[in-house]
């Protein structure tokens, strides 16, 4: 790494400033986690088009009927064919396990730039670290093969950047780590917390929209005495389609875990403003073990064990 661009990293705590080990983790979990959700979608969707198309023959001809229903077999065929893939590739675990694995050194890493416990002794801070690492692959042995295909797969256990910093006095530590981790991490759960929960309550009232939509139709239907068409099942179709969506995305769990951590870093980051240099380990560790205690729900809600 050149000194000028060195300087420049020194703005921000960007991916490559992390360890290969990291990079090789949070890339595989955003590629696994894109996967597993673009399956279910598929599949999720291949129900709401199945129950459009079973609706809808009664209005077509004979001629026309039979290749209707080669298409409702074959989405329904491909939706079942999507769950079986989804279901043997098992990305869902995967990507539980690599970000565990991401957040697990990307704690670590921030503590050994801080130089607090365990890798405040700069004689054996290295050894630790590196053995700390060691200690994270093991206890999941099965993402290994998964980060052959990553192109950060070589890069260095220890950056030039993770030692410049270290070497940096206390003040420039402490400004540092209240920026770039105390701010920016604060700052990225209040924005999940507030996304979260505007989607969660959309995806509510979307499937209350539906919900009243079939009542209404089984009313009309009641008091015809039936339509040509019943677009009951298919409203109901599709709000438990969506209901499925959104417990899948966990939206009321995170908007809630996400503004706690929002929450417990701004008293933080009120504590670390004026603090004595004395006390900023202290800090760097209630700071990592708030982010920590959010971590461990989120892989708790997921039935994940930290080893």
């Amino acid at each position: 790494m050149t000194v000028g661009s060195q300087t420049k990293s020194t703005s921000t705590m960007d991916n490559h400033n992390y360890p290969g080990l990291y990079q090789c983790a949070d890339i595989t979990a955003n590629s696994r986690q894109k996967t597993y959700f673009l399956l279910q979608k598929i599949y999720l969707g291949s129900l709401v088009i199945g129950g459009l198309l079973g609706i809808f023959v009664s209005f077509f001809s004979d001629c026309v009927l039979r290749g209707t229903y080669t298409v409702l077999a074959i989405v329904l065929a491909a939706g079942f064919l999507v769950l079986w893939v989804g279901r043997a590739r098992q990305d869902d675990n995967i990507w539980f396990d690599c970000r565990a694995i991401a957040e697990s050194v990307k704690t670590a890493t921030w503590r050994y730039m801080m130089t607090v416990p365990p890798f405040h002794d700069d004689d054996t801070a290295d050894q630790e670290f590196i053995l700390s690492l060691k200690e994270m692959r093991k206890a999941r042995p099965e993402c290994h093969k998964h980060f052959a295909d990553v192109a950060v797969v070589s890069a260095p256990a220890i950056t030039d950047f993770m030692r410049h910093m270290r070497s940096t006095s206390c003040v420039a530590r402490r400004a540092f780590y209240l920026e770039h981790r105390i701010r920016i991490q604060k700052t990225w759960y209040s924005d999940k917390a507030a996304h979260n929960a505007r989607i969660g309550s959309q995806w509510f009232w979307t499937i209350v929209i539906l919900q009243g939509i079939a009542v209404i139709v089984a009313i009309i239907q009641a008091s015809t005495g039936g339509l040509r068409v019943n677009m009951v099942p298919v409203f109901m179709t599709c709000a438990a389609v969506i209901a499925a969506w959104s417990q899948m995305r966990r939206h009321d769990e995170l908007k809630k875990t996400y503004a706690l951590a929002a929450q417990e870093l701004s008293e933080l980051e009120a504590l670390a403003v004026n603090l004595a240099s004395q006390d900023f380990p202290q800090l760097v560790e209630q700071v990592e073990e708030a982010v920590s205690r959010e971590h461990t729900m989120w892989c708790a809600r997921r039935d994940i064990h930290l080893r």
